[in-house]
């Protein structure tokens, strides 16, 4: 029979593909003929590790009898905590439900239909979900080659060239693992005729990979500069928060009201903010994991390269790599059989290269081992 007749029922028909969903643990391990506790994720970015000391003590002490009230809708305490560790003002962070939510509510603010959205590839697919969503038209600007980020003269040029609303600038970016300098960023967007959303969420292990200080690589000083310029953070991954949802933008004080009169007043859990201030009470633990990562990220690089992949350098906690014959899908077809998960790209400019996250050490060994790179 057939169904009822969409048309006319939402205000857009036709929004593209939606954000690939990547298979469940449970699915992988019934695929696999594995159980649960085998299954190793390589491809989330997640915080190797396990949850940080902070947080892990603040799951436990949380009050069940808190669970049946709601919190604080104005986040007077994660705003005072994220300020306190990046040197913001609490008025221009603006809190969220992850990343995701907040680039909805950047993308929804900025664009509706008709507008055109600027979105350098390959990048986090989130942002081109969400413009057509909203009814906008994606700009794409590729790379030449997947090693090389695309000039920030090419992509002002074709920013006022489309007259776009909005551009996404990921850096570092994912999935490539490089960035764009601030001086980059400041030609992308000094005078343009839009916003400029700059996605930070590796900025952590930036720093640690480059072995500087907490916050030094921050982009506060630039937004100074610029009132069209929004910084996307987020705790998920340098904090190890992926499954709380805690994400925050930083905004320049123009926008800051009016950003905080769009987002949703209690979209973070109370659960989840407690988990969040925990973990920022502790930045010495975090840059140590940081660290640990970026040193386990080097040696899975070079056990890579040794066996003739080619990989390419990165700021993050991952790497993307291409296997020496190419046959990427076959490579994680083998991996997922044994519980281990990469992500790979099933067409486009990546098809032959796989993105993989640097997890804890006995972890990478399991997964070198079972590329035949034991020792390495």
């Amino acid at each position: 029979m057939r169904g009822p007749d969409r048309r006319g029922l939402l205000r857009l028909d036709d929004v593209g593909e939606g954000y690939p969903n990547e298979p469940s643990d449970e699915d992988v391990a019934s695929a696999a003929g594995i159980g649960l506790e085998r299954v190793l994720r390589f491809d989330l970015n997640t915080l190797g590790g396990g949850p940080l000391p902070a947080v892990a003590a603040a799951l436990a002490d949380y009050p069940a009898e808190r669970a049946v009230e709601y919190g604080d809708p104005g986040y007077g305490r994660l705003r005072a905590a994220l300020a306190r560790v990046t040197g913001g003002h609490p008025e221009r962070i603006i809190p969220g439900a992850g990343a995701d939510e907040l680039i909805r509510l950047v993308t929804t603010s900025v664009v509706g239909p008709g507008d055109r959205v600027l979105i350098p590839t390959p990048t986090f697919g989130m942002f081109e979900v969400e413009a057509r969503l909203a009814g906008a038209s994606v700009v794409s600007v590729p790379r030449d080659d997947p090693g090389t980020r695309q000039p920030a003269g090419r992509l002002r040029a074709a920013a006022e060239e489309a007259r776009a609303r909005l551009v996404w600038l990921c850096s570092p970016n994912n999935p490539t693992g490089d960035a764009y300098s601030a001086d980059e960023i400041r030609v992308v967007a000094q005078g343009l005729a839009g916003v400029v959303v700059v996605d930070a969420v590796y900025q952590e292990f930036a720093e640690a990979t480059l072995g500087v200080a907490s916050e030094s690589t921050g982009l506060l000083p630039l937004q100074e500069e610029l009132p069209n310029l929004l910084i996307l953070r987020s705790l998920a991954k340098a904090y190890g928060l992926a499954g709380a949802r805690v994400g925050y933008l930083q905004v320049p004080a123009s926008l800051a009201a009016r950003f905080d009169l769009a987002r949703l007043p209690l979209s973070i859990g109370g659960p989840s903010e407690a988990l969040a201030i925990a973990a920022l009470s502790d930045v010495v633990a975090a840059r140590t994991r940081h660290a640990l990562l970026v040193n386990e990220r080097a040696r899975l690089a070079g056990a890579l390269e040794a066996a003739g992949w080619r990989v390419l350098p990165s700021l993050t906690n991952f790497v993307l790599a291409r296997p020496p014959d190419g046959l990427a899908h076959v490579v994680a077809e083998r991996l997922a059989a044994e519980g281990l998960v990469v992500r790979g790209y099933p067409a486009g400019q990546l098809v032959e290269w796989l993105r993989i996250t640097a997890r804890a050490p006995e972890h990478n060994r399991l997964l070198l081992a079972a590329l035949g790179l034991a020792g390495r």
